[in-house]
């Protein structure tokens, strides 16, 4: 996927992908570009839902302005991880 966050005072908005099943126990695989105040760290945030379940949160700082240009993230999965 190819992602740009919002350039500048991007406080309070969320540039957002993910990948869902149907269903009461859906899975699900979110992967979210957090906006930020200038000067502050850039975040990329994610979630995995398995069968209905998450709790599965990770933050990542990167070291690039992702407000910069257009950048192309990967999300590799099969039945035993996701990478």
């Amino acid at each position: 996927m190819r992602m740009k966050l919002v350039p500048g005072n991007s406080a309070g908005t969320v540039t957002a992908f993910y990948l869902a099943s149907f269903g009461k126990r859906h899975d699900e695989i979110d992967f979210e570009l957090l906006g930020n105040v200038p000067g502050q760290p850039y975040i990329i945030h994610t979630n995995i839902f398995t069968q209905g379940r998450g709790k599965r949160e990770q933050q990542f700082r990167v070291w690039f302005n992702p407000s910069k240009d257009f950048h192309n993230y990967t999300i590799f999965w099969n039945p035993f991880q996701v990478v």
